[in-house]
């Protein structure tokens, strides 16, 4: 898709959604599908699964290198989760938006409310929960991973439970039913489409400028 002149790269987009939701998925289709999107690594202390990147799927640093950082302000949000720490570089937004993209945030509801608390101006935020479409298929996707231990399943799912009563704080909600991914990811297109399209103070700052309007006159 062609952007227009008016279009100005500036949304913070912020999924979240229990261990299990699928989320993962649903963003790498979204990204795979729109060229104007670009995933940020985000930073834990948990050690890789089988398969998984340093730099691609995580930036993988131990607890002291995460706290060092922690130190030098180099996170736009972090928070432990099952006894690991996740965060997010604000560089990685900047680096985003260089490149004139909107960044979509993968992050747990800890780190999500920070960010809601931010002014992210001349960012927009915008926060967006997959739920699963119950606790049972959760739990069953959970064990189908075979990469935790039975307590760790069970920490998991309590986390899951805890993590869905904050939706309140949440813009909008996708179910991410079984089989049903390009449901999931088509709704969010569209809520990013209708974002994009808002009319806001920098859209109408953009349209004077091209109209050679001085509204310090």
């Amino acid at each position: 898709m062609a952007k227009t002149d008016l279009y100005k790269p500036e949304l913070v987009i912020v999924i979240s959604g229990p261990s299990g939701s699928g989320k993962s998925t649903v963003i790498d289709a979204l990204c795979k599908a729109d060229e104007r999107l670009r995933e940020s690594v985000s930073v834990t202390t948990r050690k890789p699964r089988r398969n998984e990147v340093d730099g691609v799927d995580y930036h993988f640093r131990s607890k002291s290198e995460f706290e060092k950082q922690v130190a030098q302000g180099s996170f736009l949000e972090w928070a432990e989760y099952g006894g690991n720490f996740y965060g997010t570089l604000k560089s990685e937004i900047s680096v985003a938006h260089e490149a004139g993209k909107d960044v979509i945030l993968e992050i747990e509801v800890k780190g999500a409310l920070q960010i809601r608390a931010q002014d992210l101006s001349p960012s927009r935020g915008l926060f967006i929960f997959i739920v699963p479409p119950s606790i049972t298929i959760l739990e069953k996707r959970l064990r189908r991973r075979k990469t935790e231990s039975e307590s760790e399943v069970n920490k998991r799912l309590a986390i899951a439970r805890s993590e869905i009563l904050e939706i309140a704080h949440y813009d909008y909600w996708v179910s991410n039913q079984e089989k049903l991914l390009q449901e999931a990811v088509q709704q969010i297109q569209t809520i990013i489409a209708a974002e994009r399209s808002r009319i806001d103070t920098q859209l109408i700052e953009t349209v004077n400028q091209l109209l050679g309007i001085d509204k310090s006159d």
